[in-house]
C-alpha cells in the first residue's frame, strides 16, 4: 500500500476531513440526480413501459431523499475519526444503491429499436460515472462501488446484444470502465497524499518553530506534491478528451444529416447535451490553462472603444431576445492591457449581467478614476447580497440557482475572471443592491495613444463551400476520433483519406494516385511519432506547401512552443465542428 494512503488510514484527522468532503456537494449532486433523472423519463418515455420508468423514478427520488437525509444528519454532528468511518459507510451505501438505479437502465430500459435512446441512455451513465470521480475519491470504496454498479451492468447488456457494433461498443466500455477506475486510484491516492502533506506541514511549524529550514524543505514537498497533482490531471484531461472529440465530431455529422420528424426532438436533446458537455470542458480548460500558468499576457496599449464595437453585435442578439437593452457608452480611451484577456473578462461579465437581469439593461463603459482607467459592466439585475460579493468567485458558485439549471450557466464565469485579473495584475471588485443591479469594475492602467499599434485589415468572409472536393488526409490513431473526423469530413463534401501513421498516409494516397490538399494530424501517436513529424513526411513526400493543421490534447508549453517554430495552427482538442472548419478554410485561403 501507499506509504500516504497508509498514513491516512492511521491519522483521524485526515478520515474526518476526507468524510466532510464527501458530504460537502451533497445537495447539488442530488439536484443533478433528479434532473438527469428526469431526463431519463422524458426521452424514455413511449419506449419503455410507463409502470416501470415511473418506479425507477420514484426510486431516484428515494435515494436522493436519503441522501439529503444523511447530509442533514452529518451537518448536525462533529464527528471524531470513528463516527466518520461510519459516515463515509452511510455514503457509500447510498451511492452503490444510485449507482445500481443508473446502471439498471440498460439491463431494464434498453429499447432494441431506439438507437438514439440507447445512445442518451449510454451518455448519461457515460457522465454521471465520469463526474463521480471528483467527489467520490475522497473515499476510495464509495468511488469503486458507485463505478462498477454503474458501469458493469451496461458492459454486460452490449457484450450479450449481440452483432459487431455492439461487440465493439462494449470493447470500448470495458475500456472505459478501466480508464476510470485507473484515474480514480490515482485521483485518490494524490488527494490522501495532499492531506498528509498538509498535516505534516502543520505539525513540523508547531512542534519544530526554531528549524525553519526544515519547515522550508516541507514547504517544498508540498509544491511538488501540488506539481505532481497538476501533471496527473494534465494527463487525464488529455485522455478524456479523445472521446469527447469523437463525440463532437459525431454530434456536429448528426446536426448536418436529415432527420425523421419522430426522432427530431430526441437528436436535439442529444446535441444540446453535447454542447453542454463541450461549454463545460472549455471552461474547465480555461481554469486549468490560468491554474497552471500556460497563458502570458501580452501586454499592449490599444483604444477600449475597438473591444467594445468587437462585443456589441456578439450579445446585442441575446440582448434582443429577452428585450433588454445592451448599451456601450462611447470613449476615446487608451488602456495598457492585453486586449484578448480583456475580451474574455468582459464577455463573462456581460453573460453574467445578461442572464440574471429580468429587465432594463446592461451598460459596458470605461472612465478614468484617479491614475487609472475603471472598465466597468452595469445592469439592472436581481442583485447580490453584501455577504456573497466576494463568493460569486469562487469556482461553482451560483447565486440564485440552486436547482442548477444549465441555463444559468455553470458558475465559473466569474471564477475566470478573477484569476485573468490576478494574471493581468488588476483589482477586479463588485458592488450591488439587491433588487436594483449590481456593477463589476476592473481598474486597468491608462494607456498611450501615441503607442496604439494600426489595427490589421479586416480578415475577408470565408466561403462556405471552399472544402468542397479537397482532398483531406487525416493522421489519427485513436479509430473513433478517426472515423468522427471521415463523417463531418464527408458531410462538408470533402474527400478523406483516414490513416493511424504518416506511412500508411503515403501509402493510402499513392495507391489511389492523390495529392492532398490538406492535412490535418494529431500530435501524439503512436510508437512516439508525433504529428509534427508526420506533417514533415507528408509534405516531404507531396509538397512543402501542403496547408496542415496540428490537433492535440495536450496543453504543455512545449508543445505550444514546438507549433509555433514550426509554423503550424495547434488546436486544443475537443475541437468544435465550426472552429476546425474555419481553421481549414482559412488555411486554404492563404496558402
Amino acid at each position: 500500500m501507499n506509504v500516504a494512503v497508509q498514513a491516512q488510514d492511521d491519522n483521524p484527522r485526515i478520515v474526518v476531513d476526507c468524510t466532510r468532503m464527501l458530504y460537502r456537494q451533497g445537495p447539488s449532486a442530488s439536484v443533478i440526480a433528479v434532473v438527469i433523472g428526469a431526463c431519463v423519463l422524458i426521452g424514455m418515455w413511449g419506449h419503455v413501459a410507463t409502470v416501470a420508468l415511473m418506479t425507477w423514478y420514484a426510486l431516484v427520488l428515494l435515494n436522493q431523499a436519503v441522501r439529503i437525509a444523511l447530509w442533514f444528519g452529518f451537518r448536525r454532528t462533529e464527528p471524531d475519526a470513528a463516527q466518520a468511518a461510519v459516515w463515509a459507510n452511510r455514503y457509500m451505501w447510498n451511492m452503490a444503491f444510485g449507482g445500481a438505479l443508473f446502471g439498471s437502465l440498460t439491463v431494464f430500459m434498453f429499447p432494441a429499436h431506439a438507437p438514439l435512446q440507447q445512445m442518451l441512455l449510454l451518455n448519461i451513465i457515460a457522465g454521471l460515472a465520469a463526474g463521480s470521480i471528483a467527489v467520490n475519491a475522497y473515499h476510495p470504496k464509495s468511488m469503486i462501488a458507485y463505478l462498477l454498479l454503474i458501469l458493469l451492468p451496461t458492459f454486460f447488456r452490449l457484450l450479450t446484444q449481440g452483432g459487431l457494433e455492439y461487440g465493439l461498443l462494449s470493447f470500448t466500455w470495458g475500456f472505459y470502465i478501466l480508464l476510470l477506475l485507473t484515474f480514480g486510484r490515482n485521483q485518490a491516492t494524490l488527494i490522501r497524499e495532499s492531506f498528509v502533506i498538509r498535516y505534516q506541514n502543520l505539525d513540523l511549524v508547531e512542534g519544530l518553530r526554531e528549524k525553519r529550514e526544515q519547515a522550508e524543505q516541507a514547504q517544498k514537498k508540498a509544491e511538488r506534491a501540488s506539481i505532481a497533482k497538476s501533471q496527473f490531471f494534465t494527463a487525464a484531461s488529455h485522455d478524456l478528451r479523445q472521446p469527447l472529440q469523437a463525440l463532437g465530431l459525431f454530434a456536429a455529422s448528426l446536426r448536418d444529416t436529415e432527420r425523421s420528424h419522430g426522432n427530431t426532438e430526441t437528436v436535439d436533446q442529444i446535441l444540446s447535451s453535447v454542447d453542454t458537455l463541450e461549454s463545460l470542458f472549455d471552461e474547465l480548460l480555461d481554469i486549468s490553462k490560468l491554474d497552471a500558468g500556460y497563458i502570458k499576457p501580452n501586454i499592449v496599449h490599444f483604444p477600449v472603444a475597438t473591444l467594445f464595437r468587437k462585443l456589441a453585435p456578439m450579445y446585442a442578439a441575446s440582448a434582443h431576445k429577452n428585450a433588454l437593452d445592451l448599451r456601450f457608452a462611447p470613449t476615446q480611451a487608451v488602456l495598457l492591457c492585453d486586449p484578448i484577456l480583456l475580451e474574455r473578462v468582459l464577455s463573462n461579465l456581460i453573460t453574467n449581467a445578461l442572464r440574471y437581469t429580468q429587465r432594463g439593461g446592461v451598460l459596458v463603459g470605461c472612465r478614468r478614476r484617479g491614475d487609472e482607467m475603471v472598465v466597468e459592466v452595469w445592469d439592472t439585475g436581481i442583485g447580490i447580497p453584501e455577504d456573497q460579493w466576494e463568493r460569486v468567485f469562487d469556482e461553482f458558485y451560483q447565486l440564485g440557482n440552486p436547482e442548477r439549471d444549465r441555463k444559468k450557466g455553470l458558475g465559473l464565469g466569474l471564477a475566470t475572471v478573477r484569476r485573468i485579473a490576478d494574471l493581468l495584475g488588476h483589482r477586479v471588485a463588485v458592488k450591488s443592491r439587491l433588487g436594483h443591479g449590481t456593477v463589476f469594475r476592473l481598474y486597468v492602467p491608462s494607456g498611450d495613444p501615441r503607442r496604439v499599434a494600426l489595427a490589421p485589415p479586416p480578415a475577408q468572409e470565408e466561403d462556405i463551400s471552399l472544402l468542397t472536393g479537397m482532398v483531406i488526409a487525416v493522421i489519427e490513431d485513436e479509430q473513433s476520433v478517426r472515423d468522427g473526423m471521415v463523417s463531418l469530413f464527408n458531410q462538408w463534401g470533402c474527400r478523406v483519406l483516414a490513416a493511424a501513421s504518416a506511412d500508411e498516409a503515403t501509402s493510402i494516397l499513392k495507391r489511389d494516385g492523390l495529392k492532398p490538399d490538406a492535412i490535418i494530424a494529431d500530435y501524439r501517436l503512436r510508437e512516439h511519432q508525433t504529428g509534427a513529424d508526420a506533417i514533415d513526411r507528408l509534405r516531404h513526400q507531396f509538397g512543402e506547401a501542403i496547408p496542415a493543421l496540428l490537433v492535440s490534447g495536450d496543453t504543455t508549453p512545449e508543445l505550444f512552443r514546438e507549433a509555433r517554430e514550426r509554423r503550424l495552427i495547434l488546436l486544443s482538442k475537443p475541437v468544435r465542428a465550426a472552429r476546425l472548419r474555419a481553421a481549414l478554410q482559412h488555411l486554404l485561403v492563404s496558402s
